[in-house]
């Protein structure tokens, strides 16, 4: 129900010019509504430049890894523009875990994972640390899935990701559970299983499931560059997607 979504994001940001769940709306009903990047990165160009855009109750898909400032520049497939997002960290270790993990989760899109060891190395450390003390902590599950991808654990990262659906998958919750569930067919994609992908991709597009997947937003995310070509994931593009509630 996207221009109801438009209507009432460009409300809130109307009333509140800086705010951050506002912004994120207004971005992903133009992104996953429109498949709208040129207008996505306007609206992004009048929010303050030193927000990221993230929501720290949202531990989904990797738009919540990166925040929405960076994916949006991931989208533009300007992947150093999206580092650059990512440039500077305050010191606080849940803000070193998120900026290595970010760079990590936006090199691993990007293809190029020549300079992503590091960062991958450093958050792998710092999340598996965290996780000892708060082992099913969704935001930390997701970063480190990502990170695992950045240092060819493929396997590592599959569990991870697998283990977040276990913990909170859309049976137990309507809205984080999907986007749990498209975090997991991302690092699928990422990982060479196309089939299950494509499989938890089509389950989502039968449910009210937008926040997190689109028809036109399959057509313009990278992370889905891997099984672009593959029959069934070319199939779920000429599918009708779930309306409403």
């Amino acid at each position: 129900m996207w221009k109801d979504a438009e209507r009432v994001a460009r409300h809130a940001v109307s009333i509140d010019p800086y705010d951050v769940i506002g912004m994120r709306a207004l971005l992903l009903t133009i992104l996953n509504g429109k498949g709208d990047v040129n207008e996505a990165q306007r609206v992004l160009a009048t929010f303050p430049p030193d927000n990221k855009i993230i929501i720290a109750s949202i531990a989904g898909d990797i738009g919540s890894v990166t925040g929405e400032r960076a994916y949006t520049f991931v989208l533009s497939r300007k992947f150093e523009d999206a580092l650059k997002v990512w440039g500077t960290t305050g010191g606080a270790a849940g803000d070193e875990r998120r900026q290595a993990s970010a760079r990590s989760a936006i090199r691993v899109v990007a293809g190029d994972l020549s300079d992503a060891t590091a960062d991958a190395e450093k958050a792998v450390k710092l999340l598996e640390q965290r996780l000892q003390q708060r082992p099913n902590e969704l935001v930390s599950l997701r970063q480190l899935s990502w990170s695992y991808l950045a240092l060819n654990r493929s396997s590592d990262a599959l569990k991870t990701a697998r283990q977040l659906v276990e913990v909170l998958p859309p049976e137990k919750d309507a809205l984080l559970g999907a986007a749990n569930l498209a975090g997991l067919a991302e690092i699928e994609a990422r990982s060479g299983a196309a089939v299950e992908a494509v499989k938890n991709l089509r389950r989502l597009l039968s449910i009210p499931a937008g926040e997190s997947v689109t028809i036109t937003r399959l057509k313009i995310d990278p992370v889905w560059d891997p099984i672009r070509n593959d029959p069934g994931f070319q199939e779920l593009l000429t599918l009708k997607e779930h309306v409403g509630p």
